[in-house]
């Protein structure tokens, strides 16, 4: 098999010694490993029938990987937490420019975040009972 006037072999054996190939496969591997998060509850999509909410309730967000879950209560200026399981973790807000915003969470998962912009984020919660990593959502 080739790759454009290159055979397969070749293009794979010229690669294996690139640094720049072996930190994408190694990222690669790492998201592998690291729990993908789907979000499972959005209050703003899904209102609960017998609670009035309005413009300034908080926004409460359910992310659940297969051994972790991160809920969010999201208010104007501020942003609480927990990781689920309890326990501590570093919780890490990304934005699409590369901006990041970290916090330690305590022995209990609890932690918050003052002052995030709105937008389209994801967050990455690292414990060490393992980790994940939200798809974007926009706050």
């Amino acid at each position: 098999m080739n790759v454009g006037v290159f055979p397969l072999t070749t293009l794979v054996e010229t690669t294996l010694d690139d640094p720049a190939w072996c930190e994408i496969t190694d990222s690669c591997c790492a998201w592998h490993f690291e729990g993908l998060a789907s979000l499972t509850f959005d209050s703003a999509l899904e209102p609960v029938r017998g609670l009035r909410s309005g413009s300034g309730q908080p926004r409460v967000l359910i992310f659940t990987a297969a051994h972790l879950s991160l809920e969010l209560e999201v208010m104007a200026d501020l942003v609480v937490g927990q990781i689920v399981p309890p326990g501590p973790g570093e919780v890490v807000v990304e934005t699409p420019d590369g901006t990041t915003f970290r916090i330690e969470a305590d022995d209990i998962g609890l932690f918050d975040f003052a002052g995030l912009p709105r937008g389209q984020v994801r967050l990455r919660c690292e414990t060490p009972d393992g980790n994940l990593v939200t798809d974007w959502v926009c706050l």
